[in-house]
């Protein structure tokens, strides 16, 4: 005879496990769409680009079913997919739309990565070097999303009542995101702060094939800024 707790774990197992496996295929599936669209960017970037700088290099490349990177010249695009399913803080503002409110499953996603880092960093293995997260995209249950970013990423694609993928979407924020990185610089640091070096760490560097650099980009992220101002 089932007991009413086992009643109550085939329920969740509908509620919670199908819903999960659901929304990890939809998240499956918009990733290989936007692999896609990064790949058909790589080749439009080195077809319109390369006749006129063919020292810029720009490649496309597929690191496994999770991860695939734009290299273009010496930066790296890194877009990957988190093979779990997550759901928001309980006090997130997305909980007070109605879109929600009608039906609390939808918060759920599935999420999307995109990273800047050098290309040195890849090529050499400097694993001490620094990316910067750009945005992140979320995926429910319906195919909507959402964009977590800054700049213009963090306000376009805010509504996922009404966001659903597209090939122009997804163009869009890999566009943006191209952008992004092409806008930050490596700054030089203050000579004070990189004088004084022990015999290890200059080993390591060599090791490393330099001195350990990160691609900082020119903002914070909110959750950045408010730990600061709480400092």
């Amino acid at each position: 005879m089932d007991t009413e707790n086992y009643g109550k774990i085939l329920k969740e197992f509908e509620c919670k496990a199908s819903l999960k496996q659901a929304i990890y295929r939809n998240t499956t599936e918009i990733f290989e769409q936007l692999k896609k669209q990064l790949s058909k960017t790589a080749g439009r970037l080195k077809h319109d680009y390369g006749a006129k700088d063919s020292s810029v290099e720009i490649d496309y490349k597929e690191n496994n079913k999770f991860e695939a990177q734009l290299k273009f010249s010496g930066d790296m695009l890194m877009v990957s997919m988190h093979s779990n399913i997550f759901n928001f803080e309980p006090t997130h503002s997305i909980f007070q739309t109605k879109y929600i409110k009608d039906d609390p499953y939808l918060s759920y996603c599935g999420i999307i990565y995109i990273h800047n880092f050098l290309a040195d960093s890849i090529r050499y293995n400097r694993l001490a070097d620094q990316g910067s997260l750009i945005a992140r995209i979320l995926i429910n249950k319906d195919k909507h999303f959402m964009v977590e970013g800054e700049g213009a990423l963090d306000f376009l694609y805010q509504d996922i009542a009404n966001n659903l993928v597209t090939e122009e979407k997804l163009t869009d924020i890999i566009e943006r995101s191209i952008l992004f990185c092409l806008d930050s610089d490596l700054l030089i640091p203050p000579f004070a702060q990189i004088k004084d070096v022990t015999l290890n760490q200059k080993q390591s560097m060599l090791a490393a094939s330099g001195f350990p650099t990160g691609k900082r980009l020119g903002y914070q992220f909110k959750a950045e800024i408010e730990q600061n101002n709480n400092i």
